[in-house]
């Protein structure tokens, strides 16, 4: 059987052969989930760096230089954009989460239960927008364009609150990013630039989808206008420490099950631990399986290379391992801002632990350069480049 990472090269191997060259002018388009070849399929390992960014973008400019396959480059760091603006403004996470709660319980038996529990069991009457709840659910993964159309419909046209949707999107993508999926959400709702918002329309979504849907319903014409809130960027450190990390334990978290040789380094000269159920968050069967098999090919790797891996099964089996060996400071990759980090924080309060993060040189490059918006941002893009290729 094939694992993740074979699964992620390969992948990657064939888009450069057959995707690079064209996936410019042919990105936009969604051409239904049985055919992907105009788009890179990357993203699921990217996201949990079963591929490494710079892996990603050295292995194809191996082959292209970077002013021919630009708008794919880009494509790579608007993720890395998207976490770097997060991180400097974390009370947009923090308000999101308390927002949702608050819609949970409210649509429980709100008056807009109906239409929720429509949109989400694909009963809208708007073919395209069925459908892709559908695929979304089958797949765990929309192509971005119907991304965007999505979150309109839902935003602007059913008229349900943003936070649900991307909700109901992290449940079920394979490649859910809190940063990227919660910022992009604001954006399509008109609240991640001011006076911008997105509006799905049925002329775009023919001519991108090759007219492959016919009853649109009546998409919104005007937008949903929501109260903006200004959000200041406060430049955040990278806490490091000084000696050599050995004989420490290691906790491997979801978002960083790498492959690169930093990290393996790293886990050979430390106890590596893993908890099977790290986090759940109600996530779907598509995107647990993803994850479970993920976490069994790493952890076969790590065995051939004689790491020293303990596996527990939940919280209290590791922190009982902890106090078993008088151990009260664990280290682990910085996992982003998201439920994975809000996991692995509760954790440490709860049971007074000191958690140090090891911070990934990329996003210690980029993150900085994310205070504004993607265009200010993208202009360092060769910058970076130039630093990834020397490392």
């Amino acid at each position: 059987m094939i694992n993740t990472r074979q699964d992620a090269v390969h992948k990657l191997r064939s888009f450069i052969k057959n995707g690079l060259n064209t996936y410019s002018s042919q990105r936009n388009f969604d051409l239904g989930p049985q055919n992907r070849t105009n788009v890179s399929n990357l993203s699921p390992f990217i996201r949990k760096r079963i591929l490494h960014e710079e892996e990603v973008l050295n292995e194809c400019l191996k082959v292209k230089k970077y002013e021919h396959i630009e708008k794919f480059i880009q494509e790579v760091f608007w993720r890395t954009y998207w976490k770097g603006w997060l991180e400097g403004r974390s009370e947009v996470w923090e308000k999101y989460k308390m927002s949702l709660n608050e819609l949970v319980e409210q649509h429980k038996f709100g008056i807009r239960k109906k239409n929720y529990d429509d949109a989400v069991n694909a009963r809208t009457g708007i073919d395209c927008f069925d459908f892709w709840v559908n695929e979304l659910i089958e797949f765990g993964y929309l192509h971005n364009h119907s991304r965007m159309w999505f979150a309109s419909i839902w935003i602007h046209t059913l008229n349900l609150p943003w936070q649900l949707g991307a909700n109901f999107f992290l449940k079920h993508l394979l490649d859910g990013d809190p940063a990227s999926n919660t910022l992009s959400w604001r954006w399509v709702a008109g609240l991640h630039t001011q006076g911008k918002s997105y509006l799905a329309n049925e002329d775009n979504i023919n001519k991108f989808t090759q007219n492959r849907f016919k009853n649109k319903k009546n998409l919104s014409l005007k937008p949903k206008i929501f109260d903006y809130d200004f959000y200041e960027y406060k430049p955040r450190g990278f806490e490091t420490f000084d000696k050599k990390l050995e004989n420490n334990t290691i906790l491997i978290n979801l978002n960083n099950i790498s492959y690169n040789k930093k990290t393996f380094d790293i886990y050979l000269n430390n106890n590596i631990c893993l908890i099977e159920n790290m986090v759940k968050n109600d996530n779907s069967e598509v995107v647990e399986a993803f994850n479970k098999k993920a976490l069994e090919d790493h952890i076969s790797i790590l065995r051939e290379k004689n790491a020293k891996l303990k596996i527990f099964k939940d919280v209290s089996d590791f922190i009982n391992y902890l106090n078993k060996n008088n151990c009260d400071q664990i280290f682990t990759f910085y996992p982003s801002i998201g439920r994975q980090k809000d996991f692995l924080d509760c954790i440490a309060k709860v049971n007074n632990l000191i958690l140090t993060f090891i911070y990934d040189d990329f996003d210690q490059m980029c993150w900085p350069y994310a205070s504004s918006g993607f265009f200010k941002f993208k202009k360092k893009i060769p910058f970076f480049l130039n630093k990834v290729n020397n490392n």
